[in-house]
């Protein structure tokens, strides 16, 4: 990815006022480059929440030719500055404005909130008798890493798909968003991962209502999930009751009511961010009572030839591990 424009403007709290760059970033600075580059490239493969641009007012202005990239990017910025006065919680930070090309040709416009943190520093000074005197001073402003994954802001794609990151604050005053404070989008959206929380949790209820064991209901719902997101870009929750309660027809009913409950569709729809899910549900972690954790990818959760969950008699369960040439230690 190439960044062609970008500037950023400073949003200072202390001084009550937004600090405006009259002049673009030197984008022929390696470092420049590289350090914008990398945070737009985090921000492209962190979690994002997507939805269509005219669904923000500020974000089609943004994705706009209305005025030039330095008065958009400043206009953006005093309304973001706007919506933070008076919230205590959310933290200071400059605003980063971007344009950029992908290889495939797409196009992107961007703002993002660079969050400020604290770090501490030396500092080198001088005495009433010019001697030199080493400090410790603390820095307030420092910029996210570039491979820091930023709380708040949005990318859009080609003019029509925004990409989101957000975050809560709670603040006397109430909740405070970017989509809501900032976006002003009509209609919020809900991050991926709190959709697929919410169908664990009621998957989980239901299966303890009707005793299932829980490893199994474990390797059924991420062996369906994983599949879907890589197959179809999706989670389909009636294949994820169909898997884990098979024959049981009430349980799935409950189940599929309890997500209805909760006015959520009948389809998770993950395609924006199927690497990172993929990727988080490729593998699944069991921890037995004993201390023992074992990984195993999803596909071989269900082979009988390489694991196998044994039930005995007195109610404990076996784990036998098959078809194994070698272990491989790390000290």
């Amino acid at each position: 990815m190439e960044i062609t424009h970008a500037v950023i403007n400073i949003m200072d709290k202390n001084i009550n006022s937004a600090v405006f760059s009259q002049k673009e970033l030197p984008l022929r600075e390696h470092l420049v480059q590289e350090y914008v580059q990398k945070i737009v490239e985090k921000f492209l493969k962190s979690e994002c929440i997507t939805f269509g641009v005219e669904q923000s007012e500020p974000a089609l202005y943004l994705a706009s030719d209305e005025d030039n990239f330095l008065m958009r990017a400043e206009q953006l910025t005093q309304h973001v500055f706007e919506s933070l006065a008076g919230w205590q919680e959310v933290p200071t930070g400059d605003m980063l404005f971007i344009e950029a090309v992908d290889q495939m040709g797409a196009n992107y416009v961007g703002m993002l909130k660079l969050d400020y943190s604290v770090k501490y520093t030396h500092l080198v000074d001088y005495d009433d008798n010019n001697q030199v005197v080493n400090k410790i001073q603390k820095n307030e402003a420092i910029l996210p890493a570039p491979t820091q994954a930023l709380n708040t802001g949005i990318i859009i794609k080609d003019q029509k798909t925004c990409f989101v990151r957000d975050r809560k604050y709670k603040d006397v005053q109430g909740n405070w968003s970017f989509q809501e404070n900032v976006l002003e989008v009509k209609e919020k959206q809900v991050k991926t991962s709190d959709e697929i929380n919410a169908v664990k949790k009621a998957l989980k209820s239901v299966a303890e209502k009707y005793d299932l064991p829980a490893y199994e209901v474990a390797a059924e719902a991420q062996t369906v999930v994983y599949e879907g997101i890589g197959n179809e870009g999706q989670i389909n929750n009636e294949a994820l009751a169909q898997a884990v309660f098979k024959e049981n027809y009430t349980a799935k009913q409950e189940f599929l009511a309890e997500l209805d409950k909760k006015e959520m569709a009948k389809q998770v729809d993950v395609t924006a961010n199927a690497p990172i899910f993929e990727k988080k549900y490729q593998k699944q972690k069991l921890k037995l009572d004993n201390g023992i954790e074992i990984t195993v990818p999803v596909e071989l959760l269900k082979n009988k030839d390489v694991i196998e969950f044994i039930n005995q008699e007195d109610g404990s369960l076996e784990v036998v591990l098959r078809n194994i040439d070698s272990i491989k230690n790390s000290f």
